[in-house]
């Protein structure tokens, strides 16, 4: 039963009963009140909203299919606010092409907040960007898809999703230039001038942004200098390179997208190719400037052996909306897991809690729902089923993971399906 039709059920049992009692006094205090009534009604119709404002819709899916007809695009699994993911999907699927959406095998896809507007990176072949807009009807549309901005791999938006960062590749070294979004239109355009674009090294695997603090976070893990880039914002067009940036930590960053921010106490945390204790946690202040946490680097389990997997710079490692928990993919042995670390707010550390389960082989692209109640990630079965992907647990604000009722969904056959090339949860808002 959905929230709505519990809200509904709560009015009608209030209602009836007040019905049933003599005229009171209107005391709020008083159960028997119409004052008393009103002021519980109208709680319980404020708790849907604020719990509903951000519901789980659906789970973008890039995809590709490497054999004859060869095809490329993008899936939209719908996703139930109380079951989780399904095998429903809609779909934008076409003839890979180097002219135009969807390219040949798609990179990466972003959502900006608080919209239902996807971003595809068409990747190696033709380096385009595609915008679709999904309906609260489920249809979609194409609003732009166009060249012109670079070779792109990475993209972050900022908390209005008005702006984004993105990398360009063709330049040596790399930069990071500025985008603008039209809300209404969703049009992206090119937004340089002044400090914009600026260089970041060889081969950035990693993007994120502090919008509390205007600074830009990214991690590189080859070439040199080797580290994570802190740029901090000072205009729409200026800023300045924190000091000591690229911040070289002991362990060069692993080649995973995972850079992650946990604002409101200004912490960072990011993986490394240190295999039995790969997650290091720094904080920065307000103009970026990086240090380690004295307990830094962390292990999720004592027999860690191993990763999650690293092509096109997937993530293993993703920070929940509320900022409290960190969600790992490893290796122990020859089997894969997810597990959750707890966040200590003042001091930084890392806690591994019991939430551990076992996933998937070679798992990748983790994904933390915008509402905070659902974890995804694509891994695949191996074996004679030989099958890609999408796995899901459901979590509650207290911190317990459970396996979700429809987990694993089947992509398609390895040998000669669709694999999955990134995923990003879209959601349904409530203004």
């Amino acid at each position: 039963m959905n929230h709505l039709k519990r809200f509904f059920i709560f009015l009608f049992i209030i209602s009836a009963s007040f019905d049933c009692k003599m005229p009171t006094l209107n005391n709020p205090a008083d159960p028997l009140s119409d004052e008393y009534g009103k002021n519980a009604a109208l709680s319980q119709l404020i708790a849907y909203w604020l719990s509903e404002k951000i519901a789980p819709d659906g789970l973008v899916v890039a995809v590709t299919k490497s054999t004859i007809p060869y095809e490329a695009g993008i899936r939209i699994y719908r996703v139930d606010s109380d079951l989780g993911l399904t095998s429903e999907f809609d779909s934008d699927v076409r003839a890979a092409t180097t002219l135009a959406f969807p390219g040949c095998s798609p990179l990466r896809v972003a959502i900006p907040p608080s919209s239902r507007d996807i971003i595809t990176i068409t990747g190696a072949g033709n380096h385009w960007m595609a915008v679709h807009r999904y309906g609260i009807d489920r249809s979609l549309a194409i609003v732009q898809d166009q060249v012109g901005f670079g070779n792109p791999t990475l993209i972050k938006f900022t908390s209005d999703g008005l702006r984004a960062y993105a990398n360009n590749t063709t330049t040596n070294p790399n930069g990071i230039f500025q985008l603008a979004r039209d809300k209404d239109s969703g049009i992206l355009t090119i937004n340089n001038g002044g400090s914009f674009p600026f260089s970041v090294g060889c081969s950035p695997v990693s993007l994120n942004v502090s919008n509390k603090d205007n600074v830009v976070f990214t991690a590189n893990t080859t070439g040199t200098p080797l580290g994570i880039f802190s740029f901090k914002k000072t205009g729409d067009y200026s800023g300045v390179f924190a000091s000591g940036s690229p911040y070289d930590p002991a362990d060069n960053p692993s080649q995973h997208n995972n850079l992650c921010v946990v604002e409101n106490e200004r912490l960072l945390y990011m993986t490394s190719a240190n295999v039995t204790s790969p997650i290091y946690g720094i904080r920065y202040d307000e103009n970026g400037n990086l240090g380690l946490l004295p307990n830094s680097p962390f292990s999720p389990d004592a027999s860690v052996s191993g990763t999650g997997a690293v092509d096109n710079n997937s993530t293993s490692l993703a920070v929940n909306p509320e900022g409290k928990y960190l969600a790992y993919l490893y290796q122990a042995g020859g089997t894969f897991y997810i597990r959750i670390l707890s966040i200590d707010p003042s001091t930084g550390n890392l806690t591994p809690t019991e939430q551990k389960f076992s996933v998937g082989n070679g798992p990748k692209h983790l994904e933390w729902d915008g509402s905070g109640r659902f974890l995804y990630l694509a891994s695949d079965t191996g074996g004679t089923t030989n099958n890609f992907q999408l796995e899901y647990f459901s979590f509650s604000k207290d911190g317990v993971m459970t396996r979700g009722v429809n987990s694993p969904i089947t992509i398609g056959d390895m040998s000669n399906g669709f694999s999955p090339r990134h995923i990003k949860a879209i959601q349904k808002y409530y203004h």
